[in-house]
Order: C-alpha cells, then structure tokens, then sequence
C-alpha cells in the first residue's frame, strides 16, 4: 500500500521543518490530495504484475492478492482461448491496466461520475482511452459487493484483453453505436452488424466459459432471438441487458464452438481495423446458422435443465 497522507510522525517532522524554515524566510509546501479526489477515496495501491495495478478504497491484502491471483488466470484463459501469445494489435500502446475499485456501490455512486466522467446507473466500466497514445492509462472501475467480491472483475479486465488483443483502434473505432460518456464518440457506426454482441458476449464467455448462468439458462430455453438478429445487437438501438449480455453470450459460445473457422476469419480483419470487410463477413452469414443456432440453444436448455 502507498499512502496518500503522512503518518502523524511523519506530519510532526513536516510541521516542525515548516516552521524552521518559515523562521529563516521560507515556505515548506506539503501537497494533500484534495478532498474527495481519487487519490484520497481510492488510496490502497498494490502493484499484481506489469501489466495490472489496483487503486481501492478498501480491499484488504488477502482481498489484493486474490484479485491478482484470479486475473492472472483470466489472462492465461484469453490467451490460451486465441493463441495470441501475449502480441497485442498493431499500435496498441495499453501496456497496463489500472483497475481502480470502490468500496461499495453507494461509494461508486457517489465518486466515480466526478472521478472518471462516467456515468454509475451500471455494474462498472472499462475505460480503453486511446491506445495509441504514448502514456494512456487504461482504468476499469468497479466496486465491491457486501460480501467483499469485485463486481463484474474478470467481465471488465476480459475487454482489456479483447480491446488490445483482438480488437484494432479504440472504442470509438469499434463497431456501436453509442454516443455516451465518457467517450462521447462523436461518429458510432450508422449501419449494422455491430461488434457488441462480440465484446459483451465475450467477455462473459472467457470470464464463466462453458458454466451456465440461470439467466443464460433463461433466455436458452425462451429462444428469444435469432443469432442473425443478435449480430446487430446496440448499446442504444436493438439493446436491453438481457440482449446485451445473456444472449451475446449464447452467441459468441455458439461461434466459438461450433463456427471456430468463422471467428478466426473475423478476427483476423478485427485485429487490422478492417471493420468494413467484418461488416460484409458477418453479412455474408446472414441467417444460415439460425436453424443451427435455435437447435443448439434447445440442447443447451435440455442439459441444464
């Protein structure tokens, strides 16, 4: 842990060296974050590798060291999942992820708007910021549960992992189309076959893999949409949490299982910013794995039932 204030030791010998030097004309300038600043809300530092450090307000050394340990394996899962071998994309300069989290939702509420400009009326956010900018931070911004869990940790840290690995240029390049904070993206995709049903779907797919949320389980048996429909899955338009999550799931688990040949050839314009060809490829199969889809998601209701 790095601390943000000085031990009151430490405080004493300040004070007593600010009054020495005030004697002989002169100011000692102490910086205090500023009340209420990040620094000062999330002030427990701990550094997991080089490429991921906490910010917290209240996790515990035990709490860290978990957080570490279970990333860590998230990480080896994704790069296990897309043989990617740790070479990210061209360009992408996120070298690190901060993962700054709060001490309850009430506390995310309250400092994360004003700390990150983001909006809080979600589950936490993963801030990619411009990766090909030297010295860009990427932040995800969470807090934890009452009993101490991180919401949505290995979710968050997984677009990370896609954005830099799998995914060319930042969120306002990928294909969506949401204008909101605090990317503001000034020009979202006007046509689909947008890349959400993909970047949510994955995420949940390599943090739970193959084990089933009674949600998942939910929307399986419903059989609510089409994949050919889930493709132009929106943050703003085609949307809902539902749509969003459990079904972007269903679809990138459907893919990758059955349709691995297919992913790869998306991924490999993905990972060279070649978005308008992902457009054509993902229109190209339009609805011929729709049948196939509906009979899977039937065996997949069947076993879990």
């Amino acid at each position: 842990m790095m601390p943000t204030r000085p031990s009151p030791a430490y405080a004493s010998l300040l004070t007593a060296a600010a009054l020495l030097l005030s004697a002989c004309g002169s100011t000692l300038k102490v910086p205090v974050p500023a009340e209420g600043s990040v620094d000062q809300i999330l002030s427990r530092k701990h550094r997991c590798s080089d490429s991921l450090s906490l910010r917290s307000q209240a996790l515990s050394a035990q709490q860290e060291a978990g957080i570490c340990t279970e990333l860590a394996q998230v990480e080896q899962r994704f790069h296990q999942v897309f043989k990617t071998q740790g070479r990210p994309v061209k360009g992408d300069l996120n070298h690190s992820l901060r993962a700054n989290i709060y001490a309850s939702n009430e506390d995310f509420s309250r400092y994360a708007g004003q700390h990150f400009n983001m909006p809080t009326d979600n589950g936490g956010m993963y801030l990619e910021g411009l990766p090909d900018q030297p010295g860009n931070q990427a932040e995800f911004i969470a807090n934890q549960r009452k009993d101490g869990s991180v919401r949505n940790l290995a979710h968050e840290y997984v677009h990370y992992l896609d954005g830099r690995f799998n995914l060319h240029g930042d969120f306002c390049a990928v294909l969506h189309d949401s204008h909101s904070p605090p990317e503001n993206c000034a020009r979202p995709a006007p046509l689909t076959p947008y890349l959400v049903w993909w970047t949510e779907g994955v995420a949940e797919y390599i943090a739970h893999g193959d084990k089933l949320s009674a949600r998942q389980r939910e929307a399986a048996a419903a059989q609510t949409f089409a994949l050919s429909q889930l493709f132009d899955t929106g943050y703003e338009a085609n949307t809902g949490e539902a749509r969003v999550y459990s079904w972007g799931y269903l679809a990138v688990r459907f893919m990758m299982e059955r349709h691995r040949p297919e992913i790869e050839q998306m991924l490999s314009l993905t990972r060279v910013g070649d978005y308008p060809r992902y457009q054509a490829l993902v229109r190209q199969w339009g609805t011929r794995f729709d049948a196939e889809f509906a009979a899977w998601l039937k065996s997949l209701s069947a076993v879990a039932n």
